[in-house]
């Protein structure tokens, strides 16, 4: 897996079982994979939750990432029993959310995460703690993975490089039951095939002109759906990442 895509590429590790294995309160494993921001202090100061903006947060091998309230964030972790470090920090995507209070608690919840220094885990719960740090989550059941075929995929979030661009237009992704591909780059509309077996056949877009911005996000669309892409679904997320790294985040369309 690229270290960079930070979103729900694959089943996520429990960072409970890799901090030592902390049980619920039944004495099994905590089945759960993400875990939800229920509440947190920073230097005696509460985080303000809002609502429609959960906060999450998850881990696979040595990376961490999720949702900071408006936008995926993500970085290395390294698990030593119950101690927690982020040595290279985070990076994460480029979106503005204008509601009250929104970013504001993104920015907060990143500094907070930036200073934790141990976890406990137990009963579907989970604590992050460090100086004047104290996170506390519960854990999310997972939701059904969405059909690769018949959804309407929306492009959510690309990843090229230690970048993470923001979406420039709307643009989308579409696989009928006769391995159809149609959709948009956000500048033009695209067509051609897929089959599991070998993937995207090349494929023919119109010839409009658009703004710079969304011709580069054209390209990369264009670059990583031809780039010999593996396509990952949880939830109704779907990562198509391309050889070099590369990477669309789609989002089943509700």
């Amino acid at each position: 897996m690229n270290p960079r895509v930070i979103t729900a590429v694959l089943l996520f590790s429990l960072l409970a079982a890799a901090c030592g294995g902390d049980r619920d309160a039944g004495g099994e494993p905590v089945d759960i994979t993400t875990w939800q921001l229920r509440s947190g202090t920073v230097d005696g100061i509460a985080l303000v939750l809002v609502d429609g903006y959960p906060v999450t947060f998850r881990v696979e091998d040595d990376q961490a990432g999720g949702t900071a309230a408006c936008n995926q964030y993500g970085g290395r972790v390294i698990l030593d029993g119950n101690t927690v470090s982020f040595p290279d920090g985070f990076f994460q995507t480029e979106m503005a959310c204008v509601d009250p209070g929104v970013m504001e608690l993104e920015a907060a919840f990143l500094a907070a995460l930036s200073r934790v220094t141990g976890s406990a885990a137990g009963g579907g719960e989970l604590r992050l703690s460090g100086d004047g740090v104290d996170l506390r989550f519960s854990a999310v059941e997972p939701e059904p993975d969405a059909a690769l075929i018949g959804t309407l995929w929306n492009l959510d979030t690309l990843i090229e490089g230690d970048a993470a661009p923001t979406v420039a237009a709307p643009a989308t992704l579409y696989i009928d039951d006769q391995g159809k591909v149609t959709g948009s780059t956000g500048c033009n509309s695209m067509n051609g095939t897929y089959q599991a077996a070998t993937g995207f056949s090349p494929l023919a877009t119109t010839r409009i002109g658009c703004e710079p911005s969304v011709m580069d996000q054209e390209r990369l669309v264009l670059a990583v759906l031809g780039g010999d892409p593996i396509l990952t679904i949880e939830g109704s997320t779907l990562t198509v990442t391309a050889s070099d790294g590369s990477a669309l985040i789609y989002g089943a369309d509700a």
